[in-house]
């Protein structure tokens, strides 16, 4: 079984790729910029800032945080029913390839925690190793099942939120613990390591970094698999391979998605990016509001942003700079956690830059990868992360200076 060339993909999907890996460094910027994340995690506070810097919390967590890592996980599910399929039409076993797959994206997700410790490569490829099993459950079952898994996941962790809330003592009693003075350590080590250490120590403390945030990536893995299966559900019953014939239908996800998920999510607004981190303070009804935005809302406005999309480009041609960033998401992903490494680490910039001005570096970022994708598949057919990949995965090497994008439409027109 060969993998999809390039005259195979549906442009659309490409794009909707592209606009989530673009969208998810609104919130994983928050990470990146300082040491904000682990003050809260403390249960400490930060400044809210300036009212420019209020607006861009409230905005990033209203319309961007847990929205662009549900649409990556939907369309992650999208992508592994088209395997399947392919895998079937040519008499293929596609548990083998699919498990090799993940296995190597799981080594991605390793190797890019030194760049950026909240990477999500690692917890996706430990879900899609739960998929496994399932691929060949009948469509109707593959739904049911996300919804029962979803529907179970928010209750049992909104209970639990009420039950750690009613656990932890009143404010001022609140004693210091080992956690605590490991966070203090851990804080100190990295204010150092960024003003003044190598890239090596950088990589170390985005170890320990690491160690805290895939322990909630891992919290989530039921969240994320359920948004799995509701993407391979959507592949299987044919979305991916007739977007056209699918356009009524788009609309409809459109308006429910939108109308439902934007109030829903004002929770996360209040919140802010980073409102999973702290909030210890809060009165119970809003630790409950910001939990409910994250675990229900968040994913019913991404399906709300992934059909008015993709019925927009339906309507008015793909955004081809977008769909060269979602055919090269790999790549992108990582290079966009590079180069704000650069940024912060690089240039000194790190703990120096509030939300709205480190929206500077994310348009920065945005510019680069939006010329730099296009550019490189002129020449090539595959971002080299995805040729890497791929060869990893089917055990030969690919050929990356196949057909180009240009010379492909050119076939595709003749």
């Amino acid at each position: 079984m060969n993998p999809v060339a390039p005259t195979e993909r549906e442009p659309i999907l490409d794009a909707l790729r592209g606009f989530a890996i673009l969208g998810i460094l609104l919130v994983n910027i928050e990470i990146m910029r300082g040491p904000d994340w682990l003050v809260l995690t403390r249960g400490g506070t930060v400044a809210a800032g300036h009212l420019i810097d209020r607006i861009a919390q409230f905005a990033i967590g209203w319309l961007a945080a847990g929205k662009f890592i549900s649409s990556l996980a939907i369309l992650f599910g999208v992508g592994a029913a088209l395997i399947v399929q392919r895998a079937v039409a040519r008499g293929a076993p596609a548990r083998p390839l699919l498990a090799r797959r993940y296995v190597w994206l799981m080594v991605f997700g390793i190797a890019h925690m030194l760049i950026y410790p909240g990477d999500v490569l690692f917890v996706y490829g430990v879900a899609g190793f739960m998929l496994l099993p399932v691929i060949a459950l009948p469509l109707s079952s593959m739904l049911r099942l996300s919804i029962v898994l979803m529907t179970v996941f928010v209750a049992v962790a909104l209970l639990l939120s009420v039950s750690l809330a009613g656990a932890l003592p009143d404010a001022g009693e609140v004693p210091v613990t080992s956690f605590d003075e490991t966070i203090d350590r851990l804080l100190a080590e990295t204010v150092a390591a960024y003003a003044s250490g190598s890239a090596a120590e950088i990589a170390a403390v985005h170890v320990s970094h690491a160690l805290l945030l895939q322990e909630g990536q891992f919290y989530m893995l039921p969240w994320i698999f359920a948004l799995f299966l509701f993407g391979f559900a959507a592949g299987q019953a044919g979305i991916a391979r007739d977007v056209r014939g699918w356009a009524p239908l788009l609309r409809r996800g459109a308006i429910l998605g939108l109308s439902l998920g934007l109030p829903l999510n004002l929770g996360l607004g209040y919140g802010g990016p980073l409102s999973g981190y702290g909030g210890y303070s809060d009165p119970l009804w809003i630790t409950l509001w910001i939990a409910s935005a994250q675990l229900a809302g968040a994913p019913i406005l991404a399906v709300g942003y992934l059909c008015a999309l993709a019925f927009y480009f339906l309507r008015h041609g793909v955004i081809r700079p977008l769909a060269a960033v979602g055919r090269m998401a790999l790549t992108a992903y990582i290079l966009e956690s590079a180069l704000a490494l650069g940024f912060f680490g690089g240039l000194g910039l790190y703990g120096l830059l509030s939300t709205s001005s480190a929206l500077l570096i994310v348009a920065a970022i945005w510019a680069t990868l939006l010329v730099a994708c296009p550019l490189w598949l002129r020449r090539f057919q595959l971002g080299p992360l995805e040729w890497l990949w791929r060869s990893l995965t089917y055990g030969r090497m690919q050929s990356l200076t196949g057909p180009s994008e240009s010379a492909a439409r050119r076939r595709s027109i003749s």
